[in-house]
Parts: structure tokens; sequence; C-alpha cells
């Protein structure tokens, strides 16, 4: 009982201090989450706990992506609800723009304001759009840590912007809400793929015609060959993954 109460102590204390703890307690846990990951961070008025099922979105490069979560139960959002990428001031840097293209509530598409994108931390971790914060605004002096500016859109213009996309009375009774929004800045990582992949066919073509006699004789070891390497490389790219993860939960 008395570890009970100290886990009680401490939530509450956490949550008294910090917005982003709140998440862990009130809505989506991101704690589990690849670094890239496009989720909501919706809280209830009350603060207190809801089951909901999400959708989340990886960010790969610019594009447009969708997030959104449902709810057997009405839900009345209150002061601070925001889009967030798990530590994507780090992953993708501190100049690339998300721009919210709309948002659903129980499936009607709402009117909503201009969004602006900044650091949810002030440490330049994890990226933020507010969607209704009642503590924020938008700031076009405020800095990142390597002296980029922090709040950014895609026309330059901040001052215009708002971290109220939404009313108040909009997110109340919410069984489902749905956010679409673009990424730009990042670049496209299936771009990089396909000059890769053409390099290396580019590479492979002039082996195969100078040594199609050889080839064929090594036929039947070739696909061994080839699946250990894959392994391999597959086993290095987990053990990198594995590390990458271990250094994201040390920096939360």
């Amino acid at each position: 009982m008395k570890m009970k109460k100290i886990i009680a102590a401490i939530a509450a204390a956490a949550v008294s201090v910090s917005a982003m703890a709140v998440t862990a307690f009130a809505a989506q846990d991101p704690s589990g989450l690849a670094d890239g990951t496009a989720y909501l961070n919706l809280n209830k008025a009350d603060w207190s706990e809801y089951t909901a099922e999400w959708t989340n979105a990886e960010i790969t490069g610019d594009g447009t992506y969708t997030v959104g979560m449902t709810s057997s139960e009405a839900i009345d959002f209150g002061q601070f609800n925001a889009l967030e990428v798990v530590n994507g001031e780090t992953k993708f840097g501190n100049t690339y723009v998300i721009t919210v293209d709309s948002i659903k509530v129980n499936g009607t598409d709402l009117a909503i304001g201009k969004s602006y994108t900044c650091s949810a931390d002030g440490a330049g971790v994890t990226t933020r759009v507010n969607l209704y914060n009642e503590w924020n605004s938008p700031d076009d002096t405020a800095e990142a840590e390597n002296g980029n500016p922090d709040n950014r859109c895609a026309d330059g213009d901040v001052m215009s912007k708002t971290a109220q996309l939404v009313t108040i009375d909009q997110i109340a009774g919410v069984t489902s809400l749905e956010v679409t929004f673009t990424v730009s800045g990042i670049g496209g990582e299936a771009a990089a793929a396909d000059t890769a992949a053409e390099s290396a066919a580019d590479t492979a073509e002039p082996a195969a015609d100078a040594a199609a006699e050889p080839a064929a004789d090594t036929a039947a070891t070739t696909p061994a060959a080839t699946g250990n390497t894959a392994s391999a490389v597959m086993l290095a790219v987990m053990t990198v993954a594995g590390a990458a993860a271990v250094a994201s939960r040390k920096r939360k």
C-alpha cells in the first residue's frame, strides 16, 4: 500500500509540472513510439484517464499524413491538445514544418485556424503543433537552441497563425477525431532509395555481362549468400535501432 501511495504521489507531481508528462496518465503514452512517429496528445478537461484507439503515422519524408483516435465514450477535451512528433526536432531538425490541413470530429470537417510548428519542450527534442492550447500563442521571437526560429510555418508569417485551431465547444462530446497534415522541409527518403537502387542496377548489369557463364555455374548458391547478407544487414539495423531506442529513453 505504501508503494502505491508513493507512485500516486509521483504521478500527481509529474502532472502538475509538465504537460508532456500528463500524456502518460491522461491520454496516449508516447514512450513506446519510435522516433519520427506523429501522434495525438489529447487530454480531457478534467485530466482524467480514458480509453481510446489511436492511429499514428511514421513520418518518412515530405508528404501528407493522417493521425486519429476513436473512443466508445463521448469525451470533452480541455485546455491542452496537440499533434506531436516523437523526437521530431532531433530526428528531422528544427527547420521542417507541419501544416494542419483538416480536422474531423465525429466524421465532420471543422472550420479551422492556421497552424504553426514549434518545439514541445523548449529543448529542441519533440515537435509540436497546437490544436487547442489555452496556454500558448505564436511567438516569432522564440529561438531554438541553435538560434533558428523555434516557431515556424510554411509561409513564414508566424504571427498570423494560432494555437487554437478549433474552439473548445468543437472538441466536446468527441468519439472520433482525425487530423490530416502536410510535412515539408525534410525531403523525400523514397527519392534517395530510388537513386540507390538505380545505381546498384547500373553496377550489376556490366558485371553480369562480363561473367555470365560463371554466374550460371554458381546460381544455386547465390540465393543462400544473398539471404545471409540480408540477414546480417537486418541484424545490424536492429542493433542500431535498439541503441537509438535506449538513447531516446535516456533523453526522456
